[in-house]
């Protein structure tokens, strides 16, 4: 008999194991399109460049794509990277899933956010793609004004937008442990967690409590590159700027995550040229591997 409920139970717990699936989850601001040539051009937009975005979704193959500044070309770009299933939310969003997507959801402003539910192996996800207002310029803000003028000033657009958005999602997020939800795309502000005490030399010489950021976790999401990387003295991480030389920036993209069935196995920032072409953005890409229980 014991041997009987031993089996049943080393029966039980493989099975258990073989549910878990793994799903790779990419943001990814194109940069208008994906127009951009290189700096031997002088970045002249070109519809032959597009190709090179094809390469770095073909070299990183993320089985959900959030996309932003995806205007003429982000529908047959991910279509030809071999995406199966596609929702345009707006000119400039769109979200690519090798996962049947199942339902799309309008959130806020279609310019600003917008989402849709996956079906991967049974399991239900919620993923949500986020474009928040590109003004003010604090980088430049940065150079004169304080950390309270800094923060002060997302009010009227970037924290005014999330605030809206996580409001909205506030049923969505509360039922996360059954049905979790990945949040990812281009915040166009920095971190609270970034810009800290041992890294403000970085930063202007300053510390800010960026309103974005601390939203996102006042509502229980994680940043998962932060996650794997919890030290930015340590791990100095950009996502915009890094075409141009001099003007890398800080970190404005992100892929944040919330529930109970996610796993965080992996997170980096991509940065280099994809074989045969050039990473034709102003903006790099963010990877998050996560695991489904």
């Amino acid at each position: 008999m014991k041997y009987f409920l031993g089996l049943i139970l080393i029966l039980f717990i493989s099975d258990c194991k073989s549910q878990t699936t793994e799903i790779k989850v990419m943001t990814w601001n194109i940069w208008h399109g994906g127009l951009h040539g290189d700096k031997a051009h002088n970045f002249e937009k070109d519809s032959s460049n597009t190709i090179n975005v094809v390469k770095v979704l073909q070299q990183h193959n993320p089985d959900v794509l959030f996309m932003q500044e995806t205007y003429c070309c982000g529908m047959d770009l991910a279509k030809e990277a071999g995406y199966k299933y596609s929702w345009r939310g707006s000119s400039n969003l769109s979200i690519h899933s090798r996962y049947p997507i199942i339902d799309t959801i309008r959130v806020y402003k279609p310019f600003h956010s917008h989402g849709v539910k996956i079906n991967v192996s049974g399991k239900e996800i919620m993923c949500y793609n986020i474009w928040l207002h590109y003004l003010p310029n604090y980088i430049k803000d940065a150079e004169t004004k304080s950390a309270a003028e800094l923060i002060e000033g997302e009010e009227a657009t970037r924290y005014s937008e999330i605030k809206s958005i996580l409001t909205e999602l506030a049923p969505v997020l509360e039922n996360s442990d059954k049905v979790p939800v990945i949040m990812g795309g281009d915040f166009n502000s920095g971190s609270h967690i970034d810009w800290i005490e041992s890294t403000k030399h970085l930063h202007k010489n300053k510390v800010v409590q960026w309103p974005v950021s601390k939203e996102m976790f006042k509502y229980g999401f994680k940043d998962s590159f932060r996650e794997i990387h919890p030290d930015p003295l340590k791990t100095q991480a950009y996502t915009c700027g890094y075409i141009f030389e001099n003007n890398r920036f800080d970190r404005i993209d992100y892929i944040y995550y919330k529930g109970n069935s996610l796993d965080l196995k992996d997170s980096k920032i991509i940065s280099e040229d994809p074989p045969g072409g050039f990473f034709n953005s102003d903006h790099r890409a963010v990877v998050s591997t996560f695991i489904i229980n």
